[in-house]
């Protein structure tokens, strides 16, 4: 078994087909078949379950796939380790919730990279769920992650506490605001909240507005065309004079967003810089 077979494997796992699989890794795909094959035949096992339109783990494979991606990322670590100098590089993935993607973020980010030119940064925006399974899938080297993170396997560095409220748009009485929400996709905190809140009075909310980006949100509340439930602080102080905010109620109102990493993966140079740079600055 060598690394390359793991990283076959990996691909392969990811994207659910062996045709796709070998797109992704340069390959053809006959290679990365008989690639499989023989890592099934040396294992004993098989790996994967073999569908029309493609392939999923096995049971074996699941558990297989936790292994390999360890191994794989401590391959890379072990790399970035004999390697480092002074002047550090490397490659750092960083998974963000949309809430979080902010002007001070991205100040702290661009200050980060201009210490550290030779670090090659990778920003990964998604929901909290999504993010936590890149963690634990070893995709990630760290995320930012709202809500709760209960796991035996992640470590938190830093934690972050919001004021959830109540976003309108400016001028609006309350009569007037609109009972059509702008939400993230299922798995948002804030949605979930919003969700429980209007449960809470009595109200079932039916008319949502999904959208994946945080701008795209917000342009919903600045045009009068929808309601949201947002931490407070995605609002800076050249937007203030665009929205109303209103704090939820006490056992509503408080929201944590955690910088999560894996316990079993060791923090290389680029990482802790990374991590001691958000400490220092206080998001």
């Amino acid at each position: 078994m060598e690394l390359t077979d793991l990283k076959i494997f990996l691909t392969v796992a990811d994207e659910g087909n062996f045709s796709k699989g070998a797109d992704q890794l340069g390959y053809v795909q006959s290679n990365v078949t008989n690639r499989i094959k023989k890592l099934e035949s040396e294992l004993g096992v098989t790996l994967f379950n073999r569908h029309p339109k493609g392939v999923s783990l096995s049971d074996r494979g699941l558990i297989f796939y936790e292994h390999a991606a360890s191994i794989n990322k401590r391959a890379e670590e072990a790399i970035a380790a004999v390697q480092e100098a002074e002047n550090f590089g490397g490659k750092l993935a960083i998974g963000v919730v949309e809430t979080l993607a902010s002007n001070k973020f991205m100040n702290i980010l661009s200050d980060f990279q201009k210490q550290h030119p030779n670090v090659s940064i990778s920003l990964i925006t998604g929901t909290s769920p999504k993010l936590l399974e890149m963690i634990q899938k070893y995709k990630l080297d760290a995320a930012f992650i709202t809500g709760q993170t209960k796991s035996n396997s992640i470590e938190v560095e830093y934690t972050i506490q919001d004021v959830v409220s109540l976003i309108t748009k400016r001028g609006l009485k309350p009569e007037q605001t609109p009972k059509t929400w702008a939400v993230f996709p299922e798995g948002c905190p804030f949605r979930k909240v919003l969700v429980e809140w209007l449960d809470s009075n009595g109200e079932k909310p039916t008319n949502f507005i999904e959208v994946t980006t945080l701008d795209t949100l917000l342009n919903c509340v600045k045009s009068g065309l929808a309601s949201a439930v947002l931490p407070l602080s995605v609002i800076n102080k050249t937007q203030e004079m665009k929205y109303n905010s209103t704090p939820l109620p006490e056992e509503y109102r408080l929201m944590e967003t955690h910088l999560v990493r894996r316990k079993d993966i060791a923090t290389n140079k680029a990482l802790s810089s990374f991590i001691e740079k958000i400490k220092k600055n206080e998001l």
